[in-house]
């Protein structure tokens, strides 16, 4: 019969003591795994492109861990471009390629995207806009939809890219605008994500924004088609939607292997896949 020597006992834990440290943990495992080091990627530019940037995040992190993507709030183009020369972000978001001076200075296209420019509205009913009445909207004091509703006209900042586009895609807008920035009481979206709450929150709303931002940011916008034609990858693609915009990522020439990757994953079946269920193409 076993019996228990309680004169040993101290010996007997002391034993168990030893052996549990020696004995690796998981805790011990996890704490190793969480000091994995890690290759931030720090991207900015145009507020249209962020949450797109986001899901690209997702997925790259998902293949490779170490690559750390952060995606900065809206800087706009402009700002992009200038944080990517100063080497503050990594990879810069732009409504256009990169320029000659740009060039020069080392920096690079990596790829771009083909989106719609699209007018939409707070409202559930999509109607069709016709280009030659756009004037109309913008410089009437009291618009209205087609069905006779009032309108409810949200400007963009006249510092942005897509008031200068509208202009030079349709002339006859440039005057129109200019009295629309005169009128009081019609709010301004500074940056894509405030336009995109001041549509939202707005009753019966006519904002400009683009099919990349209402879908990636699953906003509570209805998309209005231009001239009898829904904006969609499609009719992108086919170029029978009037105003497409494109969206370029941009990195230094010396850029990093993980900093390409992100740049370029659009570029990929799997990114591909992601920009078309966004609202855009992915262009040459």
């Amino acid at each position: 019969m076993f019996i228990l020597n309680f004169n040993r006992l101290p010996i007997i834990f002391t034993a168990m003591l030893i052996l549990a440290t020696a004995m690796p943990s998981h805790a011990a495992d996890a704490r190793r795994v969480e000091t994995v080091q890690t290759t931030p990627v720090r991207v900015g530019g145009t507020g249209m492109g962020l949450a797109l940037m986001r899901a690209v995040g997702d997925q790259i992190e998902k293949a490779a861990p170490a690559i750390d993507v952060q995606v900065l709030p809206s800087l706009g183009t402009a700002g992009g471009i200038n944080a990517l020369a100063a080497k503050a972000i990594d990879v810069a978001i732009a409504t256009r390629p990169a320029g000659a001076d740009e060039i020069t200075a080392g920096i690079e296209t990596a790829a771009c995207l083909s989106t719609a420019l699209i007018f939409a509205t707070s409202r559930s009913e999509s109607f069709d806009i016709k280009a030659i009445d756009l004037p109309a909207l913008y410089r009437e004091v009291n618009p209205q939809f087609p069905d006779g509703r009032p309108l409810k006209i949200i400007l963009r900042s006249r510092t942005g890219s897509e008031v200068p586009y509208l202009i030079k895609r349709f002339p006859a807008l440039e005057e129109a605008f200019t009295a629309a920035y005169r009128r009081t009481g019609i709010p301004v979206g500074a940056t894509d994500q405030e336009n995109a709450v001041l549509a939202q929150r707005t009753a019966d709303s006519f904002a400009i924004t683009t099919l990349l931002q209402v879908r990636a940011e699953k906003l509570t916008l209805t998309p209005l088609s231009l001239d009898g034609v829904m904006p969609a990858p499609q009719t992108i693609a086919d170029g029978s939607y009037p105003i497409p915009l494109k969206v370029c990522l941009l990195v230094a020439r010396d850029a990093a292997p993980a900093v390409r990757r992100v740049a370029s994953y659009i570029t990929t079946p799997a990114g591909r896949k992601l920009v078309r269920a966004f609202g855009a193409e992915v262009t040459p």
